[in-house]
């Protein structure tokens, strides 16, 4: 069986600044020849120098009171001042929890129990007279596992900064469409190992943006790349944050707001499961009864499957005015469906040559069981069989091929649509 303590050289690996990696390779070291104080003090030693170098990290990346403890730093070496060192090295711990977000307040108690253990493995004043201070192997180990996934293997971005660098990134204007793209832009940086909080906000905060009213289409598709990324990078947070998050979200949704609601999912289609039942039966009700300015979603709506039964029962209902002037790239089938009833049930010939521009438009898109049933129900409308736009209809229909030809001509023979067909070649 597998032992479930983490291995101490994998906890090197993981430092990222390569002074703190010398000082808790000597921790490792002193740990494994028995030496547990200088493991205590070389790993403290070597969570201060993480802890200076996130600073000059984040001086450089702007951060001023980054730029002003490292301005301190250096005059405190300058000058050789030892109580001003001294009271950096005191209040290094706050600086990171306060300031900087760097650790939590329940990681703020393990690094300031690894500093008093420190100081009394240091310091011969702060022990008894009686006996040395010696810590177990365990203290030891409990302390070098705590820098490091506390510390030490961390960006120095972690918290609310970490946060608005990591949405001021996304936003940007050179930030990638494609989730391929936005996980390489993503996976250098704060969320390459970030920390839970992190990682739960950052998705809390894209999802909702991606609910937002009035991005346009770039910066939309720049959070769905970064919501998608962070999916792949770091899936235990996106399930959980889904699962604790996306039902609240949407239930402060407006209902005239709800179409957000249907491009949301199409934009993020696997969220589906981690809604409650309320929620999914309030976007059903929505979509049944789905305005005419949502009729542009409708070929999504009807390929996704929690959502295409309501998004038919809409089609089947959808009148000639809420059909007319919409732009599908392929024109879906039940909406096809729903245009050739309104055409053969025509109940004027403005009417049949309205729809009969629309059937035009789209002939394409339309199977061959379309076009039979336009062919065999002409002549049971008289609106249509008379209409001016039928001949141009059904020359449209022959061109694109859905039949062939000879079955064409014998459905425009048998069902009173002669006047339509080529004529006959005269014997020679």
């Amino acid at each position: 069986m597998a032992s479930p303590l983490t291995d101490l050289d994998e906890l090197i690996l993981r430092c990222r600044d390569q002074r703190a990696k010398a000082y808790l390779s000597e921790a490792v070291g002193s740990y494994k020849s028995g030496a547990f104080r200088a493991a205590i003090v070389a790993t403290w030693i070597a969570v201060c120098f993480d802890f200076i170098d996130k600073l000059r990290e984040l001086a450089l990346s702007g951060d001023k009171e980054a730029e002003k403890q490292v301005e301190e730093l250096e005059k405190t070496r300058k000058l050789g001042d030892v109580a001003m060192a001294l009271k950096f090295e005191r209040d290094l711990l706050t600086l990171a929890r306060d300031k900087f977000e760097l650790i939590s307040h329940l990681e703020y108690i393990d690094l300031d129990r690894l500093q008093a253990d420190r100081n009394r493995c240091a310091h011969p004043s702060l022990v008894s007279e009686e006996q040395a201070y010696t810590p177990s192997a365990e203290l030891a180990r409990a302390h070098i596992h705590a820098a490091v996934t506390h510390l030490l293997q961390h960006q120095p971005a972690q918290g609310k900064y970490a946060l608005e660098r990591l949405m001021a990134e996304v936003e940007s204007e050179y930030f990638p469409t494609s989730s391929e793209q936005a996980t390489i832009a993503l996976s250098s940086g704060p969320l390459r190992k970030p920390r839970d909080s992190l990682a739960r906000n950052f998705i809390l905060l894209l999802l909702k943006r991606l609910l937002q009213e009035g991005a346009s289409n770039k910066p939309r598709s720049q959070i769905v790349a970064a919501l998608r990324a962070v999916g792949a990078m770091h899936r235990a947070h996106y399930v959980s944050t889904l699962k604790e998050k996306l039902t609240p979200l949407f239930r402060t949704v407006a209902d005239a707001d709800l179409l957000r609601c249907t491009q949301f999912l199409e934009r993020v289609p696997d969220c589906w499961q981690f809604m409650e039942a309320d929620v999914r039966q309030r976007i059903q009700n929505f979509v049944t009864a789905l305005p005419v300015n949502g009729f542009n979603d409708l070929d999504f709506l009807l390929e996704y499957e929690p959502l295409k039964t309501a998004a038919e029962h809409r089609v089947r209902f959808a009148t000639e005015a809420e059909l007319k002037n919409l732009f599908f790239f392929d024109l879906p089938p039940k909406i096809a469906d729903r245009l050739i009833h309104l055409y053969l049930h025509s109940t004027n010939f403005d009417q049949a040559n309205e729809l009969a521009k629309e059937l035009w438009s789209s002939a394409t898109d339309l199977s061959a069981d379309h076009v039979r049933r336009i062919v065999t129900g002409a002549q049971t409308n008289k609106q249509v069989l008379h209409s001016f736009e039928l001949g141009s209809l059904l020359s449209a229909l022959r061109s694109r091929n859905k039949l062939p030809e000879v079955e064409f001509d014998v459905l425009l023979h048998e069902h009173g649509l002669a006047r339509f067909a080529p004529a006959a070649p005269q014997p020679a």
